[in-house]
């Protein structure tokens, strides 16, 4: 009897080291996996961030284009004609004053329009507004 329970006690030993070695041989191989998964999805994020950064900058050279090519219409009230309006004169150097006639839009909006520009562009620094006496858009 005494030998069954050694021979059973050692056999549930062993069993216990070798269900553990391969329990530990899957967590490795798991933990592997994991490391590999985690490789290929920083890749991935890379590639979508240079792909986000190609693609917007080709965003606002389109924008640029089609600003250079708007052919400005007969109605100045609608908002985003009166946007490219502002934008394409200013980029051309005409004054503030001489865009707001031109335009027929309130002094605030047409800054506001080449702030907001500016600030887009990221080149605003710690002025406020642009000088009445000259618009320059980027």
């Amino acid at each position: 009897m005494f030998l069954f329970i050694l021979a059973a006690f050692s056999g549930g030993i062993i069993l216990y080291f070798t269900a553990g070695k391969k329990l530990l041989r899957r967590i490795e191989i798991m933990e592997g996996d994991l490391e590999r998964y985690s490789e290929v999805i920083s890749k991935m994020a890379e590639v979508q961030s240079r792909t986000f950064e190609k693609f917007s900058g080709r965003f606002e050279e389109l924008e640029e284009r089609i600003l250079d090519l708007s052919v400005p219409s007969q109605d100045p009230e609608m908002p985003l004609e009166k946007r490219h309006q502002v934008l394409s004169l200013a980029k051309q150097g005409v004054s503030l004053d001489e865009i707001v006639q031109r335009v027929k839009a309130p002094v605030g909006e047409a800054e506001l329009i080449l702030n907001l520009r500016k600030y887009k562009n990221g080149m605003i620094k710690n002025s406020a507004t642009p000088k009445r006496t000259a618009a320059h858009v980027s």
